[in-house]
Order: structure tokens, then C-alpha cells, then sequence
């Protein structure tokens, strides 16, 4: 556990450090982009899960299908986020960085 502990720390830390993103179409309120977010997640998850099925059978007597229920879980994860941005993409919407807020310092009173 004290091995892991500081790793765990530094992944959170460098996760705080990620920039934010949003889907942005020119003409389009946010209301409206998240209900076009929610029906590419939608779809995408179905098509994920048809793609990478959750693998049948009990762990303690092994699946019935061969691999291990990491790999079905991982690649349906990265399948249904290549799917949700595809789809967004094809509706013309953008991936765009959000710039933080530049904070100036108040100028010194003379």
C-alpha cells in the first residue's frame, strides 16, 4: 500500500493538469449540444456493446468466451469514446481546448 499511495497521488495531481475540452458547432446553443452529446454516448455505447459483449459465465468457473474481462471492459471503454466523438464529428461539431481564465495582478497604488 505505500508503494502505491504516492503513485496514486502523482496520477491525481497530472490529472488536474489536463485541459478541459468542449464540443462547440457555430449556431448551436448548449442545450442543444448536450442533447446531441447524450444521443452519440447513446448510440455509441450500444454499438460498443454489440461489438465487445459483456463476456458470459461466472468468474469463479471462467467465461465463456476467451479473453479476460479486462480486455472486453478496456476495448468497449475505448470503442464507445472513438464512436461518441465520431458521431459528433459527423454532425459537425468541433473538439475545441477551453482556455482558462487569465487572473492579472491588481497594479500597485502609488
Amino acid at each position: 500500500m505505500r508503494r502505491i499511495l504516492p503513485f496514486l497521488m502523482l496520477l491525481g495531481v497530472a490529472a488536474c493538469g489536463l485541459p478541459q475540452t468542449r464540443w462547440e458547432k457555430p449556431g448551436v446553443d448548449e442545450k442543444a449540444t448536450a442533447a446531441d452529446l447524450v444521443a452519440c454516448r447513446h448510440a455509441a455505447s450500444q454499438e460498443a456493446f454489440a461489438t465487445y459483449p459483456f463476456p458470459y459465465g461466472s468468474p469463479f468457473f471462467g467465461y465463456r468466451r476467451f479473453g479476460s474481462f479486462g480486455y472486453y471492459e478496456e476495448n468497449r471503454f475505448y470503442a464507445e469514446s472513438r464512436l461518441a466523438n465520431f458521431c459528433m464529428r459527423n454532425k459537425g461539431y468541433e473538439l475545441v481546448t477551453v482556455k482558462p481564465p487569465q487572473t492579472t495582478a491588481p497594479a500597485p497604488e502609488k
